[in-house]
């Protein structure tokens, strides 16, 4: 069974509480890393100007404490295995779902579940609590 590197559990560790569940159950059944949760101020900055997010700090659900939002990397670790990422898809949904928390993901932005040409691996690993700006009134934005 996979389990989590210590980097991925420090992420994991500052997940909303409703995130922390569905990972802890997802890499149950499925091996990824988490690369990112909370991003401060210089992080998203840096994010953002080096093109690896499209939007500014206060912008994005990785700015609030608890992270209402993830960074996953699917195994095998390959950018471009877009079967890996569906397969990811398939399993934070699925367990979404039996916990009863809304989950949207970067690979299905208008929740109407995977379509071929939906697939937007550039943002493939991105899950956030939804709808995140009402789950960030119940946390605070961090500055770093």
């Amino acid at each position: 069974m996979p389990v989590f590197s210590a980097a991925s559990a420090a992420s994991v560790a500052k997940a909303h509480p409703k995130m922390r569940a569905i990972l802890n159950e997802a890499i149950k059944r499925i091996d990824f890393r988490v690369l990112d949760s909370t991003r401060g101020r210089a992080a998203q900055t840096k994010a953002f100007l080096t093109g690896h997010s499209k939007a500014k700090f206060g912008q994005s659900a990785h700015n609030y404490v608890p992270s209402i939002a993830v960074d996953l990397f699917p195994a095998p670790y390959d950018w471009n295995n877009g079967k890996a990422f569906a397969d990811l898809y398939h399993v934070m949904m699925a367990v979404a779902k039996e916990q009863g928390t809304p989950l949207r993901s970067g690979l299905d932005w208008d929740m109407n579940g995977l379509r071929p040409g939906d697939r937007d691996n550039w943002d493939g690993g991105h899950y956030e609590l939804h709808p995140w700006r009402e789950w960030a009134k119940q946390s605070h934005l961090v500055e770093d």
